[in-house]
């Protein structure tokens, strides 16, 4: 019995230890094997939610400006968003990774409606100029000159939980979490005629579930001392 609770006592302390100093990043990629794949969050995207919040597409509006990515990479690009046309169009150059070779590009992506499910409104979105799906986020990545559909990629872009470890997905979901919650503002009331406001109810589910998240960590840490006697 004695030994138990020393396990648990260890696992308690690496547990604090490994998180406060960040090393569970460290298990992100500790996964299936992804040589060569990518994932949502490694490639460039163009987010139709991103555009429509700097009024980069604005209803009635011909719109112009320029996107640019940590890697120094940028494009110009201009919206139309009226009853006539309804697109945005790309113009950027594009240099092989093979040969460096640049190539210039000018092309029009169109836009389209669909009713909102709740039947409020419209929602927009992309049209793919591969495949003519609808989408809300455009990518540029294996070696593809132009900015398409996550489907309209041969080679399959995953999302980080599918190529993750096991504790690398209590990880993404940990820091998901606390980036949502982070993001709350401090509601002016916290009660309405007597009752919690849903602000406050929102804050206190994501705070149970981080705590889920914890307690999962935890147990992962704990089955880790058992099973190499740690």
């Amino acid at each position: 019995m004695y030994r138990i609770e020393s396990k648990e006592r260890k696992a308690y302390y690496w547990f604090f230890i490994i998180r406060d100093l960040g090393y569970f990043n460290k298990f992100e990629k500790m996964g299936r094997n992804s040589a060569g794949a990518y994932t949502v969050n490694e490639v460039q995207k163009i987010e139709l939610s991103y555009l429509l919040k700097i009024g980069y597409i604005k209803k009635g509006c011909h719109v112009t400006g320029s996107l640019s990515w940590t890697n120094g990479n940028s494009i110009a690009i201009e919206s139309k968003y009226t009853d006539n046309e309804m697109y945005i169009r790309l113009k950027y150059v594009n240099t092989s990774a093979r040969t460096d070779e640049k190539k210039e590009f000018d092309y029009r992506i169109e836009l389209t409606t669909k009713k909102s499910n709740l039947g409020k409104g419209e929602l927009l979105y992309f049209v793919c100029p591969v495949n003519r799906t609808r989408c809300r986020i455009l990518y540029k990545c294996y070696g593809s000159e132009i900015w398409k559909s996550r489907t309209a990629y041969r080679n399959r872009i995953y999302y980080s939980q599918q190529i993750s470890s096991k504790q690398g997905k209590h990880t993404n979901r940990l820091s998901e979490l606390e980036t949502r919650l982070e993001n709350f503002k401090n509601p002016v009331k916290s009660h309405y005629k007597g009752k919690e406001t849903r602000i406050i109810k929102k804050q206190k589910r994501l705070i149970e579930m981080i705590e889920k998240e914890n307690d999962l960590w935890y147990f992962c840490i704990l089955n880790f001392c058992r099973k190499f006697d740690f």
